[in-house]
């Protein structure tokens, strides 16, 4: 499985170019519904780009985990007030399979919107459903790894690599580089786009106490917490 790191520059730059796509195709949108949780952001930046004041939420539960399906859910559905009647933007970060936004528009839609469309920061080849607008398409499949999600889906393949080996203890560099062989990340674009961000995550798998730190012969080593248990 190959993996994708972002930085919030791109990802901004990516939410001007869809307030551009918007505003050129002479929609309206009074409120948008930014999915939860990774709509959020591109919904805030997208309220101040096309000065909108209405923003609400819903949440489209389809991913366990990186790679990981499961039964699509929906929660958080806005109220009548807030849709009936109005012109509606779903928002999301990615369209992988398309369902997730796909199954927010019906949603959306039951509630009596006048106008209801979508957009997506990302659009993979891989989705079924194409939104009204989006900022950039990926033709070749892979995991996008959001700045907003580092710590959540770095930690989960750390976790993945290490629970695959039978190794016991791991420098930093060591974990690098099996990430590198398993999900073609880059070590150095990786420092690039999130500077500093990595140790942070190993920091912070320790506090939740998933990894520890080992110390032999002036050397950090990082080990699951069930191998010391």
């Amino acid at each position: 499985m190959r993996c994708i790191v972002t930085d919030w520059d791109y990802m901004e730059s990516l939410c001007r170019r869809v307030a551009e796509q918007i505003m050129d195709d002479d929609f309206e949108p009074e409120v948008i519904v930014a999915l939860a949780k990774g709509g959020w952001f591109a919904g805030r930046i997208l309220c101040d780009l096309l000065g909108l004041d209405e923003i609400t939420s819903l949440k489209v539960e389809h991913y366990a985990g990186i790679n990981e399906r499961k039964d699509i859910s929906v929660r958080y559905v806005p109220s009548d007030e807030e849709i009936r009647g109005k012109n509606v933007l779903i928002v999301d970060d990615i369209a992988n399979t398309g369902m997730s936004i796909k199954k927010a528009r019906e949603e959306i839609e039951k509630l009596g919107a006048n106008d209801v469309r979508t957009a997506t920061l990302l659009l993979l080849h891989t989705s079924k459903f194409i939104p009204d607008y989006f900022g950039e398409c990926l033709e070749e499949w892979a995991w996008v790894i959001f700045p907003w999600n580092f710590v959540e889906d770095i930690s989960s393949l750390i976790l993945t690599i290490m629970k695959d080996s039978r190794k016991d203890l791991w420098t930093e560099w060591d974990i690098k580089w099996e990430l590198f062989k398993r999900f073609n990340l880059d070590p150095i674009y990786l420092e690039i786009s999130q500077p500093g961000r990595f140790e942070e995550v190993l920091r912070i798998m320790e506090r939740r106490g998933v990894i520890y730190r080992v110390e032999e012969d002036d050397r950090v080593y990082w080990t699951l917490a069930e191998e010391i248990a």
